[in-house]
C-alpha cells in the first residue's frame, strides 16, 4: 500500500496523474518536432502557418482579456480579508509583512541574477513572431521618464475608470488596493461589496478553467509557431532563461529560506522540508498552490507542528497573496525580453519591474499559468515595447512556461509553510517535537 502511495507521488511530481496536465508536455515536444520539420516560408507561408499563428494569439488574448478581472477582484478579496482579521492582532501584521518582504527579497535577487547572466542577449533581436496577426493590445504603453513621471503619470489615477478603458492597469491597481484597503477597515458594511468581487473572482477562475480547455492547442499553436520560425535552436537558446529561473529559485530554497528558518524560527529547514514533501510534489506535479491547498494544510497540521488557528489563516492567505516563485519568474521574464529586444534597463526602470512583479503577483490566483496571465501588467508598466514585441516575447515564454510554472508553484507552497513556521514559533504554537520526529506524523495522501 506504502509503495502504490510513493508512486503516486511521483506520477504527480512528473505531471502524470490522470488528473495533471502532463498533455501541456506532449503539446510542447509535438509543437517543437513538427515545427521543426515545417520550416515557415515568409514568401509562402503555408494554410497550417498561418493557422496555428492566429491559433496561438487568440489564446494570448484569452488569457490576457483575464487581467484585469482577475486581479482587481484578487487583491480586493486579499486585502479586505486582511483589513478584517485584526481581531487576529498582531498575526496579521507579521503574516503581511513576511509576505511582502518575501516577494520584495525575491524580487531583488532575481533582478540581480538577470541583470548579470544577461538570458535576452543569448537570442536574436528580431523575432517577429505574431506579426502580421492581430497582436497582444496593452493599451497606450508610454515610457516611463522620471521618478515624478512615475508617480504623476504612471500610479496615482485621476480617473480609475478611465484608465481601466485606457487598460492603463497600474493606477487601477493603485486604486484597487487603497480601496480594498479601506474596505477592510470597515467592517461588516463592507460584506456586500467584497461578495460581489468574490463572485466576479469565482466567475473568472470559472473562465480560466474554460480557456485552459484550449490551452493544449494554444501551446500546441504557439511552439510550433516559435519553431518553425526561428528553428528548433530557439528553444534551446531559451535554456539560459530557464536556467537563470530555476537558479533564482534554488537559492531561494537552499540559502534564504534555511538562514531564515534558523533565526526566526530555530527550525532546522530539512526537518520542515520532509514533513512538507507531499505538499511540494502535488505543487510540483499541479503547478496549482490553490488545489495544493489541502495537502499542505494537512501536511503542516499533521507534521509540521503548526496549530490549526495559525495554519489556517497563514495558509490560505498565502495562496491568494504570498506568490515569491511568481514574482522572481515575473522580474527575470520580463528583463530577459527587454533584453532580447534591446530595451533600456535603467534602476529607476529595474525597481519599477521589481514593484510591479509584486503587485502582479499578488493579483495571480493560485492556478496554472497564473503568472502569464497577469504579466501584462509589468509590461504596461515600464513601456517600450512595441505590440508585435510583446506578442513574439510571450510566445517564447508559452512555450517553456509549464516546467518553470510547476517550479515556481514548489517554492510557492514551501515560502507558505515557511511563513507559517515562523508565524507559529513566534506565537508559542509550534509543535517542535513533532516537526522534528518522523516516527509521529500521519499519512497525508
Amino acid at each position: 500500500m506504502r509503495g502504490m502511495r510513493n508512486l503516486l507521488m511521483v506520477l504527480v511530481a512528473l505531471g502524470l496523474g490522470t488528473k495533471r496536465h502532463w498533455h501541456i508536455f506532449i503539446a510542447i515536444f509535438l509543437g517543437g518536432l513538427l515545427g521543426a520539420f515545417a520550416p515557415y516560408n515568409q514568401l509562402h507561408p503555408s494554410f497550417a502557418h498561418q493557422t496555428f499563428e492566429i491559433l496561438g494569439q487568440v489564446f494570448i488574448r484569452l488569457v490576457a482579456m483575464l487581467a484585469i478581472p482577475l486581479i482587481i477582484s484578487s487583491l480586493i478579496i486579499g486585502i479586505s480579508s486582511l483589513g478584517d482579521s485584526r481581531q487576529l492582532g498582531k498575526i496579521g501584521g507579521k503574516t503581511l509583512f513576511l509576505f511582502m518582504f518575501g516577494m520584495f527579497l525575491a524580487s531583488g535577487i532575481a533582478a540581480l541574477i538577470a541583470y548579470y547572466t544577461q538570458p535576452g542577449l543569448r537570442l536574436p533581436h528580431d523575432l517577429t513572431l505574431g506579426s502580421g496577426i492581430a497582436p497582444l493590445i496593452l493599451g497606450d504603453i508610454k515610457p516611463i521618464t522620471g521618478f515624478t513621471d512615475l508617480l504623476l503619470n504612471h500610479l496615482i489615477p485621476q480617473n480609475p475608470f478611465g484608465s481601466l478603458a485606457q487598460r492603463d492597469l497600474v493606477p487601477v491597481i493603485v486604486f484597487t488596493v487603497i480601496f480594498g484597503a479601506a474596505l477592510g477597515s470597515i467592517g461588516d458594511t463592507a460584506r456586500p461589496v467584497v461578495a460581489f468581487f468574490e463572485a466576479v473572482f469565482a466567475a473568472t477562475m470559472k473562465v480560466v478553467d474554460w480557456v485552459m480547455i484550449f490551452a493544449v492547442l494554444g501551446i500546441f499553436s504557439l511552439t510550433f509557431t516559435a519553431v518553425s520560425h526561428e528553428g528548433i535552436q530557439l528553444l534551446t537558446h531559451m535554456l539560459p532563461f530557464m536556467g537563470s529561473v530555476v537558479f533564482g529559485l534554488l537559492m531561494i530554497i537552499l540559502v534564504v529560506y534555511p538562514i531564515a528558518l534558523f533565526f526566526l524560527a530555530r527550525v532546522n529547514f530539512m526537518d520542515l522540508y520532509r514533513a512538507i514533501s507531499e505538499a511540494i510534489l502535488v505543487g510540483f506535479g499541479t503547478a496549482s498552490s490553490s488545489a495544493t491547498l489541502p495537502v499542505t494544510l494537512a501536511c503542516m497540521e499533521r507534521r509540521g507542528g503548526v496549530s490549526n488557528r495559525i495554519a489556517s489563516f497563514v495558509l490560505p492567505a498565502g495562496v491568494s497573496m504570498n506568490m515569491t516563485g511568481t514574482t522572481m519568474f515575473e522580474v527575470i521574464a520580463v528583463m530577459f525580453l527587454a533584453q532580447l529586444y534591446g530595451i533600456p534597463l535603467p534602476i529607476q526602470t529595474i525597481f519599477t519591474i521589481m514593484v510591479l512583479a509584486i503587485v502582479a503577483s499578488i493579483g495571480a490566483a493560485g492556478v496554472p499559468s497564473a503568472g502569464m496571465i497577469t504579466m501584462s501588467l509589468i509590461l504596461n508598466g515600464i513601456g517600450g515595447f512595441r505590440p508585435e514585441q510583446v506578442a513574439a516575447g510571450l510566445s517564447l515564454l508559452w512555450a517553456v512556461d509549464r516546467i518553470l510554472d510547476m517550479c515556481r508553484t514548489s517554492l510557492n507552497v514551501i515560502d507558505d509553510c515557511v511563513v507559517a513556521v515562523i508565524v507559529a514559533a513566534g506565537e508559542g504554537e509550534l509543535n517542535r517535537e513533532l516537526l522534528s520526529s518522523g516516527e509521529a506524523w500521519e499519512e497525508v495522501v
